[in-house]
Protein backbone atom coordinates (compact mmCIF):
# COMPACT_ATOMS: atom_id res chain seq x y z
CA UNK A 1 0.00 0.00 0.00
CA UNK A 2 2.62 2.40 0.90
CA UNK A 3 4.41 1.44 -2.61
CA UNK A 4 1.18 2.74 -4.67
CA UNK A 5 0.90 5.87 -2.27
CA UNK A 6 4.72 6.52 -3.21
CA UNK A 7 4.24 6.14 -6.72
CA UNK A 8 1.17 8.28 -6.81
CA UNK A 9 2.64 11.01 -5.42
CA UNK A 10 5.79 10.57 -7.37
CA UNK A 11 3.66 10.51 -10.45
CA UNK A 12 2.11 13.93 -9.17
CA UNK A 13 5.58 15.68 -8.35
CA UNK A 14 6.79 14.24 -12.01
CA UNK A 15 3.56 16.00 -13.64
CA UNK A 16 3.91 19.19 -11.26
CA UNK A 17 7.78 19.40 -12.81
CA UNK A 18 7.17 18.90 -16.27
CA UNK A 19 4.47 21.77 -16.37
CA UNK A 20 6.35 23.83 -14.39
CA UNK A 21 9.22 23.19 -16.74
CA UNK A 22 6.65 23.80 -19.88
CA UNK A 23 5.27 27.09 -18.34
CA UNK A 24 9.01 29.05 -18.14
CA UNK A 25 10.35 27.62 -21.25
CA UNK A 26 7.54 26.76 -24.14
CA UNK A 27 6.62 30.58 -25.09
CA UNK A 28 2.83 31.83 -25.63
CA UNK A 29 2.56 34.18 -28.37
CA UNK A 30 -0.61 37.23 -26.94
CA UNK A 31 -2.33 38.24 -29.54
CA UNK A 32 -3.76 41.96 -29.11
CA UNK A 33 -5.98 43.98 -31.33
CA UNK A 34 -6.65 47.68 -30.27
CA UNK A 35 -7.93 50.92 -32.31
CA UNK A 36 -6.96 54.25 -32.84
CA UNK A 37 -8.56 57.48 -35.05
CA UNK A 38 -4.92 58.39 -35.36
CA UNK A 39 -3.80 55.89 -37.60
CA UNK A 40 -4.83 55.54 -41.04
CA UNK A 41 -3.88 51.93 -41.53
CA UNK A 42 -2.84 48.97 -39.37
CA UNK A 43 0.52 49.21 -36.99
CA UNK A 44 1.63 46.00 -35.94
CA UNK A 45 4.11 45.48 -33.00
CA UNK A 46 5.81 42.59 -31.19
CA UNK A 47 6.46 43.53 -27.54
CA UNK A 48 9.09 40.82 -25.77
CA UNK A 49 9.26 42.18 -21.81
CA UNK A 50 11.49 40.35 -19.23
CA UNK A 51 13.43 38.06 -21.13
CA UNK A 52 15.82 37.57 -17.95
CA UNK A 53 18.13 35.53 -20.36
CA UNK A 54 15.78 32.39 -20.25
CA UNK A 55 18.44 30.07 -22.38
CA UNK A 56 15.09 27.25 -22.65
CA UNK A 57 13.88 29.66 -25.21
CA UNK A 58 13.47 28.60 -28.42
CA UNK A 59 15.31 30.91 -30.58
CA UNK A 60 14.22 29.52 -34.34
CA UNK A 61 10.93 29.55 -33.00
CA UNK A 62 11.13 33.04 -31.50
CA UNK A 63 12.86 34.15 -34.94
CA UNK A 64 9.74 32.46 -36.98
CA UNK A 65 7.05 33.95 -34.90
CA UNK A 66 8.15 37.42 -35.09
CA UNK A 67 8.78 36.75 -39.16
CA UNK A 68 5.16 35.34 -39.46
CA UNK A 69 3.63 38.15 -37.48
CA UNK A 70 5.95 41.19 -39.60
CA UNK A 71 6.07 43.60 -37.14
CA UNK A 72 6.40 47.36 -37.96
CA UNK A 73 8.63 47.45 -35.04
CA UNK A 74 9.98 46.18 -32.27
CA UNK A 75 9.44 46.91 -28.51
CA UNK A 76 12.29 45.53 -26.02
CA UNK A 77 10.74 46.65 -22.88
CA UNK A 78 13.34 46.46 -19.97
CA UNK A 79 14.96 43.11 -18.02
CA UNK A 80 16.46 41.43 -21.11
CA UNK A 81 19.15 40.43 -18.85
CA UNK A 82 18.78 39.38 -15.50
CA UNK A 83 20.32 41.29 -12.50
CA UNK A 84 22.45 37.36 -11.67
CA UNK A 85 23.78 37.36 -15.92
CA UNK A 86 27.32 36.94 -15.66
CA UNK A 87 27.65 36.08 -19.57
CA UNK A 88 25.84 38.83 -21.87
CA UNK A 89 27.25 37.37 -24.98
CA UNK A 90 24.67 34.86 -25.78
CA UNK A 91 21.62 37.02 -25.34
CA UNK A 92 23.24 39.79 -27.40
CA UNK A 93 23.45 37.23 -29.95
CA UNK A 94 19.61 36.84 -29.63
CA UNK A 95 19.22 40.19 -29.98
CA UNK A 96 21.05 40.77 -32.65
CA UNK A 97 19.23 37.80 -34.85
CA UNK A 98 16.25 39.10 -33.85
CA UNK A 99 17.22 42.91 -34.59
CA UNK A 100 18.35 41.29 -38.09
CA UNK A 101 14.62 40.24 -39.21
CA UNK A 102 13.37 43.81 -38.33
CA UNK A 103 15.87 46.73 -38.09
CA UNK A 104 13.54 49.25 -36.50
CA UNK A 105 13.68 47.38 -32.46
CA UNK A 106 13.63 49.65 -29.48
CA UNK A 107 14.59 49.01 -26.20
CA UNK A 108 14.03 50.68 -22.44
CA UNK A 109 15.75 49.76 -19.52
CA UNK A 110 14.49 47.95 -17.10
CA UNK A 111 15.58 47.58 -13.28
CA UNK A 112 17.88 44.41 -13.98
CA UNK A 113 20.04 46.09 -16.87
CA UNK A 114 20.42 48.62 -13.32
CA UNK A 115 21.32 46.23 -11.13
CA UNK A 116 23.22 43.97 -12.94
CA UNK A 117 27.15 45.10 -12.95
CA UNK A 118 27.43 44.48 -16.29
CA UNK A 119 24.39 46.17 -17.27
CA UNK A 120 25.77 49.29 -18.76
CA UNK A 121 27.79 46.74 -21.04
CA UNK A 122 25.19 45.13 -22.21
CA UNK A 123 22.94 48.93 -23.16
CA UNK A 124 26.01 49.87 -24.66
CA UNK A 125 25.85 45.93 -26.99
CA UNK A 126 22.74 47.08 -27.77
CA UNK A 127 23.94 50.70 -29.26
CA UNK A 128 26.34 49.42 -31.34
CA UNK A 129 24.47 46.81 -33.38
CA UNK A 130 22.07 49.67 -33.92
CA UNK A 131 19.13 48.86 -31.24
CA UNK A 132 17.41 52.26 -30.38
CA UNK A 133 17.59 52.64 -26.97
CA UNK A 134 14.83 55.39 -25.49
CA UNK A 135 16.53 56.29 -22.19
CA UNK A 136 14.14 59.06 -21.24
CA UNK A 137 13.35 60.85 -24.69
CA UNK A 138 11.71 59.78 -27.71
CA UNK A 139 12.21 59.52 -31.43
CA UNK A 140 9.71 59.37 -34.65
CA UNK A 141 9.03 56.88 -37.08
CA UNK A 142 6.49 56.45 -40.14
CA UNK A 143 4.35 53.56 -40.82
CA UNK A 144 1.84 53.82 -43.59
CA UNK A 145 2.19 57.61 -44.18
CA UNK A 146 1.35 58.10 -40.60
CA UNK A 147 3.75 59.97 -37.71
CA UNK A 148 4.26 57.47 -34.93
CA UNK A 149 6.22 58.90 -31.96
CA UNK A 150 8.00 56.29 -30.07
CA UNK A 151 9.04 57.72 -26.35
CA UNK A 152 11.00 55.55 -23.53
CA UNK A 153 11.33 55.98 -19.85
CA UNK A 154 13.97 54.71 -17.42
CA UNK A 155 12.88 52.51 -14.51
CA UNK A 156 14.73 54.99 -12.20
CA UNK A 157 13.35 57.78 -14.16
CA UNK A 158 11.50 60.71 -11.94
CA UNK A 159 8.53 63.36 -13.30
CA UNK A 160 11.11 65.36 -14.48
CA UNK A 161 12.79 62.53 -16.81
CA UNK A 162 9.24 61.71 -17.89
CA UNK A 163 8.63 65.22 -19.15
CA UNK A 164 11.91 65.13 -20.46
CA UNK A 165 10.78 62.13 -22.61
CA UNK A 166 7.47 63.43 -24.13
CA UNK A 167 8.70 66.93 -25.02
CA UNK A 168 7.86 67.91 -27.64
CA UNK A 169 5.36 65.35 -28.97
CA UNK A 170 1.90 66.59 -30.27
CA UNK A 171 -1.58 65.36 -30.00
CA UNK A 172 -2.07 64.80 -33.50
CA UNK A 173 0.10 61.78 -33.99
CA UNK A 174 0.40 58.35 -32.49
CA UNK A 175 1.90 58.41 -29.01
CA UNK A 176 3.90 55.40 -27.77
CA UNK A 177 5.30 55.32 -23.97
CA UNK A 178 7.89 52.86 -23.26
CA UNK A 179 8.39 51.92 -19.65
CA UNK A 180 9.32 48.67 -18.16
CA UNK A 181 7.38 49.27 -14.91
CA UNK A 182 3.81 50.69 -15.00
CA UNK A 183 3.76 52.27 -12.17
CA UNK A 184 5.25 55.37 -12.83
CA UNK A 185 3.26 56.56 -16.26
CA UNK A 186 0.48 55.47 -14.29
CA UNK A 187 1.58 58.31 -11.86
CA UNK A 188 2.93 60.24 -14.25
CA UNK A 189 1.14 60.08 -17.97
CA UNK A 190 -0.46 63.65 -18.93
CA UNK A 191 -2.52 62.04 -21.07
CA UNK A 192 -0.84 62.61 -24.13
CA UNK A 193 0.27 58.43 -24.66
CA UNK A 194 -2.13 56.86 -27.08
CA UNK A 195 -0.42 53.50 -26.08
CA UNK A 196 1.99 52.88 -23.50
CA UNK A 197 4.08 49.39 -23.48
CA UNK A 198 5.34 47.72 -19.80
CA UNK A 199 5.88 44.80 -18.66
CA UNK A 200 8.30 44.57 -15.00
CA UNK A 201 5.16 42.30 -13.12
CA UNK A 202 5.60 39.10 -15.10
CA UNK A 203 2.07 38.61 -14.78
CA UNK A 204 2.82 37.73 -10.67
CA UNK A 205 4.30 34.98 -12.24
CA UNK A 206 1.74 32.67 -10.32
CA UNK A 207 -1.76 33.47 -10.98
CA UNK A 208 -5.03 31.81 -9.88
CA UNK A 209 -7.81 31.15 -11.95
CA UNK A 210 -10.41 34.02 -11.93
CA UNK A 211 -8.32 36.06 -9.01
CA UNK A 212 -4.91 36.74 -11.16
CA UNK A 213 -1.60 37.39 -10.06
CA UNK A 214 -0.63 37.07 -6.25
CA UNK A 215 2.30 39.43 -6.21
CA UNK A 216 3.58 41.57 -8.15
CA UNK A 217 6.76 44.06 -7.71
CA UNK A 218 5.95 46.95 -6.37
CA UNK A 219 2.45 46.40 -6.25
CA UNK A 220 2.33 44.05 -3.23
CA UNK A 221 -0.39 41.30 -3.09
CA UNK A 222 -3.47 41.22 -5.82
CA UNK A 223 -2.12 43.61 -7.58
CA UNK A 224 -4.62 45.59 -10.16
CA UNK A 225 -2.19 46.70 -13.19
CA UNK A 226 -0.73 42.58 -13.12
CA UNK A 227 -0.98 41.94 -16.96
CA UNK A 228 -2.68 42.75 -19.88
CA UNK A 229 -4.90 45.47 -21.09
CA UNK A 230 -5.98 48.76 -18.93
CA UNK A 231 -7.65 52.23 -19.71
CA UNK A 232 -6.37 55.14 -18.47
CA UNK A 233 -8.52 57.98 -19.51
CA UNK A 234 -7.51 57.94 -23.18
CA UNK A 235 -4.74 55.93 -22.77
CA UNK A 236 -4.04 52.19 -23.15
CA UNK A 237 -1.71 51.08 -21.01
CA UNK A 238 -0.90 47.18 -21.83
CA UNK A 239 2.08 44.99 -19.68
CA UNK A 240 2.79 41.59 -21.33
CA UNK A 241 4.47 39.18 -18.44
CA UNK A 242 7.40 38.22 -20.05
CA UNK A 243 9.57 35.65 -21.66
CA UNK A 244 11.60 34.73 -18.81
CA UNK A 245 11.60 34.79 -14.40
CA UNK A 246 13.00 36.31 -11.75
CA UNK A 247 13.74 34.66 -8.90
CA UNK A 248 12.78 31.32 -8.73
CA UNK A 249 12.17 29.36 -12.12
CA UNK A 250 8.59 29.24 -11.34
CA UNK A 251 5.07 29.91 -13.29
CA UNK A 252 1.55 28.84 -12.50
CA UNK A 253 -1.52 29.37 -15.30
CA UNK A 254 1.15 32.13 -16.36
CA UNK A 255 3.39 30.88 -19.55
CA UNK A 256 6.09 32.90 -20.73
CA UNK A 257 5.33 34.91 -23.74
CA UNK A 258 5.82 37.32 -25.96
CA UNK A 259 2.71 39.74 -27.31
CA UNK A 260 1.93 40.27 -31.16
CA UNK A 261 0.12 44.03 -30.93
CA UNK A 262 -2.23 45.57 -33.86
CA UNK A 263 -3.59 48.70 -33.69
CA UNK A 264 -5.95 49.02 -36.55
CA UNK A 265 -7.41 52.08 -37.79
CA UNK A 266 -10.96 52.63 -36.64
CA UNK A 267 -12.27 52.43 -40.24
CA UNK A 268 -10.55 48.66 -40.03
CA UNK A 269 -12.80 48.30 -36.72
CA UNK A 270 -14.77 45.79 -38.05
Amino acid sequence: MNRIVLCILGLIMLAVILYIYNQISSFCVSNQIFNSKKLSGELRITQISDYHSNRLIDQDRLLDEIRKFNPHMIMLTGDIIDGRTEEISPILKSIEMIHKVNRNVFFVIGNHELRNPKGEDFVWGLEEMGIKVLDNKHTTLKVNGDIINIAGLSYDADLEDYERSIEGLDNESFNILLSHSPDKPIVYSSGLEDLILSGHTHGGQIRLPIIGAILAPDQGLFPKYDKGSFRLGSTILYIDSGLGNSLLPIRLFNRVQISNITVKSMEEKQ
